[in-house]
């Protein structure tokens, strides 16, 4: 009886020791999928890409903020005025600061990509302590790790980054308002000059 229980306890001991060295083999296969250079190169392309998207949408925001500078200034007689120096002054300024943001985006998008990464691994990680054979791990830590990437790219909004050349709004709008109150002037004097309108039932 006694072999036969040190048998047994052997055998326990054995199997239990070839659990312990699947689950092992499961997470280091894990942590090497999302730890590995092919996976750091997917986020590296990804910060980029996130980085060119943003950018393009603050250089459409730029080129849109230009024509109407210019035309603002062209409208009211200022280009090349302190009026048009301090506009583009300003304008400068945004930009900049909208590169900053576009960059800031960028960084915090590739900072979530990899806290998603770090959810799914420990969850698959701990799947693996149950005993998920290595097959298994490696095609989820796969599925894990694309549907974090697709999540990550359906994130990137154009409107995330606001509206960077907003604080030009006002010179657009008094730009406007003081053409209308030319014409409104030009259109009154017509009116009430001499032989026209008003001014012709005067005599």
């Amino acid at each position: 009886m006694g072999g036969g229980s040190n048998g047994s306890a052997t055998k326990a001991a054995q199997e239990e020791s070839w659990r312990q060295n699947n689950i092992d083999q499961a997470v280091n296969q894990i942590n090497g999928i999302y730890g590995g250079a092919a996976r750091k190169a997917e986020i590296d392309d990804f910060l980029a890409a996130t980085r060119s998207f943003y950018s393009k949408e603050l250089e459409r925001q730029k080129g849109v903020a230009d024509r109407s500078l210019r035309f603002a200034m062209a409208r009211n007689g200022l280009t090349g005025g302190t009026a048009s120096i301090d506009a583009n002054r300003t304008l400068g300024e945004n930009y900049q600061s909208g590169i900053l943001s576009a960059d800031r985006l960028a960084q915090q998008a590739a900072a979530d990509l990899r806290t998603a990464d770090d959810t799914s691994r420990m969850n698959l990680i701990s799947q693996a302590s149950t005993g998920m054979g290595l097959t298994s791990g490696a095609q989820q830590a796969a599925q894990a790790m694309q549907a974090n990437l697709e999540s990550g790219r359906g994130a990137m909004k154009a409107d995330a980054l606001g509206d960077v050349f907003g604080g030009l709004a006002n010179i657009y709008t008094n730009s406007k308002n003081m053409a209308d109150e030319r014409r409104g002037s030009r259109a009154y004097g017509l009116i009430y000059q001499p032989g026209f309108g008003a001014g012709a039932g005067g005599r």
